[in-house]
């Protein structure tokens, strides 16, 4: 476990996500949680010899199976963005359910055949501000990489958790983003708001500002080649084409290209078929 700010701690060791934790004499305010049995067990331990307050509060940054897997092991009262609850509603009680993200860091691993996910016990809809001391942490809706994702705001001690919005050496999460409003925001994390903060990715942990532009340039490119095969009312096959050449335009450990040849699969089939083919569809059905 690191400390990246007064009271402010990251554990990056795991598969799947970057957690975080921050220590008020109120109590614990966790983010994310492992999805690994073993993982969870250690990441309890370092979270009761932390100390701090008896309270617990975990706040889920989005849906991924990769940060929701684990939460019910932390056995804390959740907070996350309002749209989670009608997805993990209507999410397969099986882990490997067809319509869970292929590609996540969870696959090569065994786990419950069935899960009860979580749903949050709290939900917002655009800004929270948690007062568990003198400074607030501020949740904001980000919906850019996942249409529940949140961004925590920690401004005292200048920390910005942003989840999925920035990942580095492997591709992002297509399948519940929007990439024009994801372009914003990352134009806004490098802008002069955030400038002097650690951002903190929820895969790769406190990020440079060289990553967010990396980030911009690899969802620029996946931008046009989607709407190239839009604008020639190409199919899924058509799309799903372009999926080597991207990957290329990324640097990540070859041994995982065939897992990540399934992530970004996955993710651009989801996308397309909810921001091209349904609004065709709809189209139709006026005519």
């Amino acid at each position: 476990m690191e400390a990246i700010g007064k009271n402010v701690y990251l554990e990056s060791g795991n598969p799947g996500v970057v957690l975080g934790v921050l220590k008020s004499d109120h109590g614990l305010l966790m983010i994310d949680a492992p999805f690994r049995l073993e993982d969870q067990r250690t990441w309890r331990s370092y979270l009761i010899n932390l100390g701090g307050g008896v309270d617990k509060l975990l706040v889920m940054l989005d849906t991924h199976i990769d940060r929701t897997l684990g939460i019910r092991a932390m056995e804390s009262n959740v907070l996350g963005h309002e749209n989670s609850v009608e997805i993990l509603n209507n999410r397969p009680t099986s882990a490997r359910g067809q319509d869970i993200d292929a590609g996540a860091d969870w696959e090569p691993f065994d786990l419950p055949a069935n899960i009860r996910w979580v749903v949050p016990d709290m939900t917002y809809s655009d800004t929270l501000s948690v007062y568990w001391d003198e400074h607030p942490v501020v949740l904001r809706h980000r919906p850019g990489a996942h249409t529940a994702g949140t961004w925590l705001q920690y401004d005292v001690e200048k920390i910005l958790f942003v989840g999925d919005s920035v990942v580095l050496h492997q591709p992002p999460f297509l399948a519940w983003s929007d990439l024009n409003i994801w372009l914003e925001e990352l134009e806004l994390l490098g802008s002069e708001t955030y400038k002097g903060y650690k951002i903190v990715s929820g895969r790769n942990g406190v990020l440079k500002l060289r990553s967010i532009e990396k980030m911009r340039e690899f969802l620029v490119d996946v931008k046009e080649v989607v709407e190239k095969v839009a604008s020639k009312d190409g199919s899924v096959d058509a799309l799903l084409a372009e999926v080597p050449a991207l990957l290329k335009g990324l640097s990540f450990n070859k041994s995982l290209t065939q897992l990540y040849h399934n992530r970004l699969a996955w993710g651009l089939e989801q996308y397309y078929k909810r921001h091209y083919l349904a609004s065709k569809e709809d189209q139709k059905g006026e005519n």
